[in-house]
């Protein structure tokens, strides 16, 4: 790497132990992110090459100003009433972190556009977060996020609704379903007296 380029982190830490649920504080993070409706497995193949294209031509803008970063892991953020719902009428968000100054969007490739998709910059609040992870298929997250919930409660903290995140380690086109890794966290906050 020349000289002249800066290295930024966006430092997560990605080292966890399997199923050992731990709380750390974490700062906001500014992410490019986009809306996603529907299964994941099949909405997930249509919106992130351009989430993609997105985080790669803001890294391309930084690079061009001596400033170099990695785009890092994708995040999803999951509504719980998820659960209750067929998977066709899921809701959430997936997201790339990008550094907190960042204020605007690149201009995207035609070919890389998709209509319909939406990409948007957000701030990602975090503060207090519990987080553990899976090792294993998404379909047997339950038992991990159960483990997840019973620690936060028994250091006194109780999840914030609809703060189910997920990064995930590995691509499940590429993974053998028994070697995926996926960090499950939620924000915390203080139960009510």
């Amino acid at each position: 790497m020349p000289e002249t380029l800066k290295q930024l982190s966006l430092g997560f830490n990605y080292k966890l132990k399997p199923f050992v649920p731990s709380i750390v504080q974490l700062p906001a993070q500014r992410m490019v992110e986009v809306e996603v409706l529907g299964d994941p497995s099949t909405v997930s193949a249509r919106v992130l090459p351009m989430l993609y294209a997105t985080a790669y031509g803001i890294r391309k803008r930084y690079k061009d100003a001596g400033v170099v970063f990695a785009v890092e892991k994708l995040r999803g953020r999951w509504a719980d009433g998820n659960l209750k719902r067929s998977k066709d009428a899921w809701e959430g968000r997936y997201g790339l972190p990008v550094p907190n100054d960042t204020e605007s969007l690149p201009e995207i490739k035609k070919e890389k556009q998709v209509a319909g998709v939406n990409i948007c910059l957000a701030t990602w609040q975090y503060g207090f977060v519990g987080q553990i992870l899976h090792e294993g298929p998404y379909s047997h997250e339950a038992s991990t996020i159960e483990r997840l919930h019973q620690h936060v409660l028994g250091q006194g903290y109780v999840a914030i609704p609809d703060s189910h995140e997920e990064v995930y380690l590995t691509d499940p086109n590429k993974t053998a379903p028994e070697k995926m890794k996926t960090i499950l966290l939620v924000r915390l906050g203080k139960p009510a007296a």
